[in-house]
């Protein structure tokens, strides 16, 4: 990826969505380019019964996705207050799978965080932080859910997928919070190599910190990513950012 020369790097943060005043002009799309590709998906089915909403008691959100009976996979800087430089309490975590407008298919609270120790969430806005920003909530209990697997695929496999670096990226975006939204066939474009860091075009803003990057054949889907934030380049374009499998399988319990 050494043609991309960053301006900026921007996190999807939780935020509480409040409306603004009807006479100011509407806020751009961070992470949304041209035309928006994304669609509604069916939260009944699987594997997006198994992606939920992260509510925090103080308020704002984020997307999980459920990748073990008691355990949900999403980005760190989600599970940390930079209003008052503190991680949230893992009890002050629901987790909600499945959500749609209110109703839900299973919600446990969170009961243990497990993240890279080497996460500065001070400085989550830089590329080395963006490349370790995953974090595991371990839940008080057992959801009876099918779980969605992380790869064990390699980066040349991901990239060279037929046709080659197509995937799914999925969220609950602050413009759609009520309802889970995917850009079907959007692009893997490479791996900044020093983090690493995966950079895609898959359309993607506020709220959906933490969703998955999906490689789905058939009746199978796996995790080959997960969406941190949104770099801008020099030419005002942008291209979302997504924590690479590789970075975090080995940490996460098996």
């Amino acid at each position: 990826m050494s043609k991309l020369h960053l301006l900026a790097c921007l996190l999807l943060l939780p935020a509480s969505f409040a409306l603004a005043d009807s006479k100011l002009p509407p806020l751009p799309k961070i992470g949304i380019e041209g035309h928006d590709d994304r669609t509604r998906v069916d939260s009944k089915q699987w594997p997006w019964i198994s992606i939920g909403r992260i509510n925090r008691e103080i308020g704002g959100h984020c997307t999980g996705t459920l990748i073990a009976p008691n355990l949900v996979l999403t980005a760190a800087h989600c599970l940390y207050n930079s209003d008052d430089g503190r991680w949230t309490a893992p009890f002050e975590v629901h987790f909600v799978a499945g959500y749609d407008r209110g109703t839900f298919a299973a919600h446990a609270r969170g009961k243990r965080f497990i993240h890279d120790p080497k996460y500065a969430p001070k400085t989550a806005a830089t590329v080395a932080e963006m490349a370790r920003d995953w974090a595991v909530i371990e839940l008080d209990q057992d959801l009876k859910l099918k779980p969605v697997p992380i790869s064990d695929k390699t980066e040349t496999e991901i990239l060279s997928t037929q046709p080659a670096g197509v995937v799914n990226a999925a969220g609950y975006s602050g413009d759609w919070p009520e309802i889970l939204m995917r850009h079907a066939g959007c692009g893997l474009e490479g791996v900044m190599a020093r983090q690493p860091l995966m950079i895609h075009n898959c359309d993607s803003t506020f709220g959906a910190s933490g969703g998955p990057l999906l490689l789905i054949s058939g009746e199978r889907a796996e995790i080959v990513g997960l969406q941190s934030g949104v770099l801008q380049l020099k030419d005002k374009s942008e291209r979302g950012a997504a924590v690479p499998v590789w970075n975090f399988r080995k940490s996460v319990p098996r």
